[in-house]
């Protein structure tokens, strides 16, 4: 992301329903996981979104961590007493984000892992892209603190520049995704398409065949009849090319005509199904 000294520029609120973010975990070896903001409710009296965070593609009530809500630029969030049965997190109410907060202005937020209060000074403002609009970014010292409809690059959205500070726990949380509302991907890094959930792609079989890039085409080996369908997708699932090999064992997949980025080339047999992405 490159920063912008002039263009129009209208705030994004970080809480919005249906928008969704992937994270990459690393602490106890690679794994990913999602936040998700979707459905509202009411507690004590305060209107609410609710916000689940879950391993699988689709969240489940049982996954509903928290409550958040956001006004005159700021997050708020208290703890669901089910999944968080700690008085201190689902009896109060507290600031995460601030996104109002002017250069010098020091912001109290909650970091909920060590459900501690964290000072943070903003030392710089500057503006970026993220997704075709404009977001402002937060500095503390010389490291990223928060970005405006994004939350955090590194580390957990529940614990905006904790990850890595002094005394804090760094979970080795990374962001490789976030979803607008509309489903659009408005962030994604390289690591995106290793999240199964976000390329689709649910098994990877690395040992009944292979792929290599020959030229202007893909060549794909197998085993006589081993497959019936060898495709070509996007990282949205679209076939863009598809084949029936029949006892061939050798596929030529023609690329030349497709822009470059990250793609899938799955094979099917039956009710069997596996790929790989590929970087064209």
């Amino acid at each position: 992301m490159t920063p912008l000294l002039s263009a129009e520029y209208t705030y994004v609120p970080l809480v919005r329903e249906g928008a969704e973010w992937g994270y990459s975990m690393q602490l106890f070896g690679q794994s990913y996981y999602r936040n998700l903001i979707q459905g509202d409710t009411i507690v004590r009296g305060e209107s609410y979104k609710k916000f689940y965070t879950f391993e699988h593609c689709e969240a489940t009530e049982d996954e509903n961590l928290a409550f958040v809500r956001e006004a005159d630029k700021r997050v708020y969030i208290t703890f669901n007493q089910s999944l968080m049965p700690v008085e201190s997190l689902y009896s109060s109410e507290y600031l995460i984000y601030d996104f109002g907060a002017q250069v010098g202005e020091t912001v109290t937020h909650f970091d909920w892992m060590t459900q501690t209060q964290v000072n943070s000074t903003i030392s710089k403002i500057d503006t970026i892209e993220v997704g075709n609009t404009l977001r402002q970014r937060f500095w503390t010292g010389d490291a990223v603190l928060w970005i405006e409809g994004l939350g955090v690059e590194e580390g957990d959205w529940l614990r905006p520049g904790c990850s890595a500070g002094e005394g804090g726990l760094d979970t080795q949380d990374r962001l490789v995704y976030a979803k607008a509302p509309d489903g659009t991907i408005e962030y994604a890094t390289a690591d995106a398409v290793n999240d199964p959930c976000y390329s689709g792609v649910d098994e990877i079989d690395s040992d009944s065949w292979r792929i290599a890039r020959q030229g202007d085409r893909l060549e794909v080996v197998c085993a006589e009849g081993e497959f019936d369908v060898v495709e070509l997708l996007d990282l949205s699932g679209r076939v863009l090319w598809c084949d029936y090999p029949g006892d061939e064992t050798r596929v030529w997949i023609p690329v030349d005509s497709y822009p470059s980025g990250i793609y899938i080339v799955a094979l099917s047999s039956g009710g069997r199904r596996v790929a790989r992405r590929v970087a064209l």
